[in-house]
């Protein structure tokens, strides 16, 4: 009778397991959708930005610019951003293998290379390392705005300006579908059309209910001649740091959608595995409370069979 308890308190408990991980796997679908749609409605105000980019830098000189001049590279920022909490299967690992990939392949070591972690997981992977976190933020909700990051811009931009590092990396999952999601490295600084436009480009998914929203490519880069008011100068130096407020967001973006995309499918590998186990126990208590009954009736007989 001990073991019938011990199995049907096991199978209590991965009941109740099992009703955590459907509603986690109900919760992270939502939050999923939120995020790619966020995403996608803030994409024409990047493209919009991306096609005044590609119009100033044909008609200014835009190269000798601190965030745009391109230098030998000894030191690294890297932006690394991760998720806050776990349960997202190998979300957070990907990332932390692409960003130190990335160093490998540019030969710089740990104490030439500087952190800027967005969640939790990325601070504490980087931390245990010994690399120098020049800041770190846990607090990214959901509902963060492009404006939510203008500390972190202005680090960054700081940092560069100032010659702290010579190249700035943004390492972020970047979401293809539900069940694919991809780790990736995007030249945040010095900044270049070809990257901002990769970024954009890659808002929108390759497959799901969003792919069809895909935008062909405008025709931004032909050679024509703007009047800027109050100069393309001016224009550009508010524009450069957008853009790269613009980069950060939406890789928080991606992100998020990506972060909550790999725990919904985490929750629902978890909740199948619960029914799983609920079945192999339930047929093990059956067979064990088989066993008990067959043992009982066994006694029985024997003592009625003794007594006559």
């Amino acid at each position: 009778m001990a073991n019938l308890r011990i199995i049907k308190s096991k199978i209590r408990s991965v009941g109740k397991t099992h009703q955590v991980t459907k509603a986690m796997e109900a919760v992270s679908g939502v939050k999923m959708r939120t995020s790619q749609m966020m995403a996608l409605s803030a994409r024409p105000y990047a493209r919009a930005a991306l096609r005044v980019l590609a119009r100033i830098s044909n008609s200014l000189d835009i190269s000798s610019h601190p965030l745009v001049l391109k230098r030998e590279v000894s030191k690294v920022l890297l932006v690394v951003i991760t998720s806050d909490k776990g349960l997202a299967g190998g979300l957070n690992s990907g990332v932390t293998k692409r960003a130190l990939s990335a160093l490998r392949e540019r030969g710089i070591p740990i104490e030439r290379t500087g952190i800027i972690a967005l969640g939790r997981k990325g601070e504490e992977f980087f931390a245990r390392r010994g690399y120098i976190i020049e800041d770190r933020i846990t607090t990214a909700k959901n509902e963060s705005t492009i404006n939510d990051f203008q500390s972190v811009v202005s680090l960054v931009t700081d940092l560069f300006e100032h010659g702290e590092y010579d190249e700035c990396l943004l390492v972020y999952t970047n979401f293809h579908s539900t069940f694919e999601q991809e780790p990736v490295v995007r030249t945040l600084l010095p900044l270049s059309v070809e990257s901002v436009r990769e970024m954009i480009e890659g808002i929108t998914p390759e497959r799901g209910k969003f792919a069809e929203t895909k935008e062909p490519r405008a025709e931004s880069e032909r050679s024509l001649d703007y009047l800027f008011e109050p100069s393309a100068s001016a224009i550009f130096e508010t524009l450069i740091y957008r853009l790269v407020g613009i980069e950060i967001y939406h890789a928080f973006l991606e992100s998020k959608a990506s972060e909550h995309s790999a725990r919904m499918v985490a929750m629902r590998n978890a909740s199948d595995k619960a029914r799983e186990v609920s079945f192999l126990l339930t047929r093990e208590y059956n067979k064990a409370r088989q066993s008990a009954i067959t043992r009982e009736m066994s006694e029985i007989i024997g003592g009625m069979e003794s007594m006559k």
